[in-house]
């Protein structure tokens, strides 16, 4: 079997670009593997001055990781998909007696009451915890930064096209995301340093209310944005109902208008002492998002 550097999944996502950014940037020439599905959009990778090569597959599935580990015999695994596709990665390793450096992007979900999977979670925490190899489990909090995002491009386009935004609740929880660009120095950090090891969650710059992250997003598009709040068992009420009816393609759930209610504000102490990690202020991420989404046309 060929020994190889690294294989990294999620690489044409949002974190995974700007990881592979940097790392051209910093160590050019780089030799990455890069695990995609057939359908993955490779362009935005195309340019970059690092020695890429592809392995198709998908990162959930045994076959795709037994397929590899039969050829390849990886020092380090980058998981930046989904953390639920840890214990298949496991087994697929345990049985190519395998034991590659593991660097894993988790979730803070871990710690929500309400999170229907925050269990899930654990339960792949604590497999992650046995295995044998160095591994480091790094868990963001709520990823901002572009289009991309699953979250933050949806509210400010809501905000700057009707100039409001409901808020469920008093608005009086605390949020603390992270852009994508400092989650990506994070893992390059870990990367760098192979002594690393453990557990570290990683958040945002700024500690704010979702009062006063709405306030924020008024002041880059610089236009009104009112929030309009609702009473939150009317909120978890209609968000029930709508579940009921439209499943899947409910544009909001029950269980979102519940962790709404809930402070997610985390320390990331032991990450700025051990990678250097120096997130950005919210003040200036959003900026920098809302300037981004008006150069690409979508606001």
């Amino acid at each position: 079997m060929a020994k190889i550097n690294v294989v990294l999944t999620g690489g044409t996502g949002l974190t995974g670009t700007l990881l592979l950014n940097h790392l051209a940037n910093t160590s050019p020439g780089t030799e990455i593997h890069c695990l995609v599905r057939p359908t993955s959009d490779r362009t935005p990778l195309q340019h970059l001055n690092l020695n890429l090569s592809y392995l198709t597959g998908d990162s959930s599935t045994s076959e795709t990781w037994d397929e590899i580990l039969s050829q390849y015999t990886p020092e380090t695994i980058i998981h930046i998909a989904s953390i639920r596709h840890i214990p298949v990665i496991l087994n697929s390793l345990k049985t190519a007696r395998q034991n590659p450096q593991l660097i894993v992007v988790g979730t803070t979900g871990v710690y929500s009451k309400y999170n229907q999977y925050s269990q899930d979670y654990k339960g792949i925490e604590e497999q992650l915890a046995q295995y044998p190899g160095s591994h480091c489990l790094l868990r963001p909090t709520m990823i901002y930064g572009s289009h991309r995002d699953k979250n933050l491009h949806k509210l400010i386009k809501f905000c700057d096209r009707y100039g409001f935004f409901p808020v469920f609740g008093s608005g009086h929880c605390l949020v603390q995301p992270i852009h994508a660009d400092d989650l990506a120095k994070a893992i390059l950090a870990v990367w760098q340093r192979p002594a690393i090891h453990g557990t570290y969650d990683l958040s945002g710059g700024s500690i704010v209310t979702f009062r006063e992250l709405l306030a924020i997003v008024e002041k880059h598009l610089g236009k009104p944005v009112r929030p309009i709040y609702f009473p939150l068992n009317a909120g978890v009420w209609a968000a029930t109902l709508a579940e009921k009816i439209l499943g899947a393609k409910s544009p909001v759930r029950r269980e979102q208008i519940l962790r709404l209610q809930e402070d997610k504000a985390y320390p990331h102490e032991a990450a700025q002492h051990d990678l250097d990690f120096f997130p950005r202020s919210l003040e200036t991420g959003l900026q920098q998002e809302v300037e981004l989404l008006r150069s690409e046309g979508i606001i």
